[in-house]
């Protein structure tokens, strides 16, 4: 089976093609706009050239859309990967969304949830992307729509990575009541084992299958920074307040981001500046939000990855991270902990 994996080159899409290849069974085609030219195995491909994606198609059995990016490259792209779909009468398809799609809603959130208030562009369009892939079954086509929560593990600059920079520049710590979200942390491992089942797993025609993907041992965050926190030396942790935070996130954030997007376009290094904070991960880090993902076991068979492998195998990744300005590089955690050391307010 060819599997073309529509953002291959990113974080997760790249895992897949390795773990899609080592199946035995299926061939990964990785597309991306960065591939490059000439490389067996890889495909350049805007996915909003609708033409072009529908050629895509015709060489491939099924086809995986891992695109992150731009709203435009999220929302539009979804839409263009729908019509081309339908156009091609394809049968597996899997696409990425996010538990973005929940917004400000609160509690044990399962499958069936109604959508809150949108967070941010991110969320928008996420679910402007559900929209879109909807329409395949509306067609008499089907897909499996996968939300993923934080994913993390070796390799991960996003919730690895940054979380380590702050903490080891003193720019996170213990948030108090801010800080005691659910992480929602899910292994990248266990997001490729998903797209693997569901599509030995096709739906039926007419229907789209949703299902969420966290670990179920997954912490709160403030347990979480603490557990990087010490394996960095980054400890004792700072207690950080509000209005410190939230100055980083409103007031510093912006330039940063303009300054990284400028640098960006003109081809310059930016591993030397700093991440910026958002106002949207500050919400992310207090809500209580928790997925409720025991449906992916039971339809896929997953089985997860515990947190404290997880944290072992990512600190392990942050050995070989040279950008870390780090008091001391991390230390390889061992123990049986599967869980978080303490917990906050209100569980589910």
């Amino acid at each position: 089976m060819k599997v073309l994996v529509l953002g291959g080159s990113g974080y997760i899409g790249s895992r897949l093609c390795q773990m899609l290849q080592a199946t035995g069974w299926a061939i990964p085609i990785s597309a991306s706009s960065r591939a490059p030219l000439s490389v067996p195995g890889h495909l350049r491909l805007d996915t909003r050239d609708e033409p072009a994606l529908t050629r895509a198609l015709q060489e491939a059995d099924a086809v995986v859309n891992c695109v992150a990016g731009s709203a435009a490259a999220i929302a539009e792209g979804a839409a263009v990967l729908a019509r081309a779909v339908v156009a091609a009468d394809f049968p597996r398809l899997v696409h990425f969304s996010s538990m973005a799609v929940y917004g400000d809603r609160e509690g044990l959130l399962a499958e069936q949830a109604a959508a809150g208030a949108a967070q941010g562009w991110y969320a928008r369009a996420k679910c402007d992307s559900e929209r879109h892939i909807a329409t395949v079954a509306a067609a008499g086509g089907s897909a499996t729509v996968l939300r993923p929560g934080c994913v993390w593990g070796p390799g991960s600059h996003l919730w690895v990575g940054r979380i380590a920079r702050w903490l080891a520049a003193g720019r996170l710590g213990d948030l108090g009541e801010d800080g005691d979200g659910w992480s929602n942390l899910v292994h990248v491992d266990d997001v490729c084992s998903a797209v693997v089942a569901a599509l030995r797993k096709p739906v039926p025609a007419g229907q789209v299958r949703t299902l969420n993907l966290a670990g179920p041992d997954s912490p709160r965050w403030n347990d979480y920074f603490a557990d990087v926190a010490l394996a960095i030396g980054a400890e004792p942790m700072r207690r950080m307040r509000r209005q410190q935070m939230r100055a980083d996130a409103y007031l510093a954030g912006p330039p940063l981001h303009v300054i990284r997007r400028v640098l960006g376009r003109l081809g310059r290094p930016v591993a030397a500046l700093p991440d910026p904070l958002t106002p949207g991960l500050l919400g992310l880090w207090q809500r209580q939000q928790k997925l409720d993902a025991t449906a992916a076991e039971q339809v896929l068979g997953l089985r997860w990855t515990p947190y404290a492998t997880g944290l072992r195998q990512s600190m392990a990744w942050l050995l070989t991270d040279d950008s870390l300005p780090l008091r001391r590089r991390p230390v390889l955690l061992g123990g049986d902990r599967s869980g978080p050391r303490r917990h906050g307010r209100v569980g589910f």
